[in-house]
């Protein structure tokens, strides 16, 4: 039997900084549109999306060849009253969605051009009606994002509905895992980000590494994931933990260190690397397993 590996990190370019989910004062956030966007500039961010609560938040004048805002929305997927329900992230959209059932939304922004974000999907905020359960996340489809770390959230918890959305996506579509700050104030900024890899800053380089999932998520630490014939590889900036896990969510080798290797079978389905660092934590993409006779 002869294995393959998909890698999403086999296309050109270089790793650039992005935040898919902040506010401003045009919601519910602390900092204009202009200060907010200087704030991840300074710290180093090539790519933002202004994700405002039920708007689309655009400011384009700090745009240029290493930074680019990208507007988007944070849309309230109403189930009964309208300020209550989960909340569904819409990037490279032109205007909100206030009406129609998850699925129907998802289906209006992929038609659309855009890409959907399922937002910290175990929240319990808005009287218990803001998570997407798995049982939610098993019947929608169509989706591309999942976020696995957001201060508003539990990240574990989050990690097994991504992991559920991946069962249920397939090699297919897959669905990939993204950090965010979700800032609203200053002790939540630079908190949670991805790092894709672009040979350009401009938004498409942005869009086409979200759909294709040449980015990881981190709290901190700088990763190298990698695939190396049979041979999942990971080294990371500081040493610690790094696991690789396969699609039932088995841990199949846990190394400690600053770098690992982990020989695929065939039967894993996919294995994704979780690095623990005293600097953070970082996740790749999935990288799905196949087998050729």
């Amino acid at each position: 039997m002869t294995l393959q590996i998909d890698d999403p990190y086999a296309v050109p370019g270089e790793f650039r900084k992005a935040q898919l989910h902040c506010h401003t004062t045009n919601s519910d956030g602390a900092f204009s549109p202009e200060k907010l966007l200087r704030m991840y500039r300074d710290a180093g961010y090539s790519f933002v999306c202004i994700t405002d609560h039920n708007r689309v938040t655009r400011y384009e004048e700090l745009n240029g060849r290493d930074f680019v805002a990208i507007h988007g929305t944070e849309d309230t997927v109403s189930r009964f009253l309208p300020p209550l329900g989960p909340h569904m992230g819409r990037l490279f959209v032109d205007a909100p969605l206030r009406d129609g059932s998850a699925q129907r939304r998802i289906d209006q922004t992929v038609a659309g051009g855009g890409i959907v974000s399922l937002c910290h999907p175990s929240w319990t905020g808005n009287l218990w009606t803001g998570a997407w359960s798995r049982e939610a996340i098993d019947h929608l489809s169509g989706f591309h994002l999942v976020e696995i770390w957001n201060p508003h959230s539990n990240s574990d918890e989050d990690v097994r509905r991504w992991d559920t959305a991946l069962r249920h996506a397939g090699p297919e579509q897959p669905v990939w895992g993204v950090a965010v700050d979700d800032c609203h104030r200053q002790d939540q900024f630079n908190r949670g980000w991805i790092m894709v890899k672009v040979s350009e800053v401009s938004a498409t380089g942005l869009r086409n590494a979200l759909l294709h999932g040449s980015f990881y998520a981190s709290t901190g630490p700088s990763v190298d994931f990698g695939v190396d014939g049979g041979t999942v590889h990971v080294k990371v900036s500081s040493p610690g933990r790094i696991r690789f896990v396969d699609a039932g969510g088995r841990t199949r080798l846990e190394v400690q260190g600053g770098s690992g290797r982990y020989q695929a079978e065939g039967k894993e389905g996919y294995i994704r690397a979780e690095c623990v660092t005293d600097g953070g934590r970082a996740w790749s993409q999935p990288f799905w397993v196949t087998g050729v006779q």
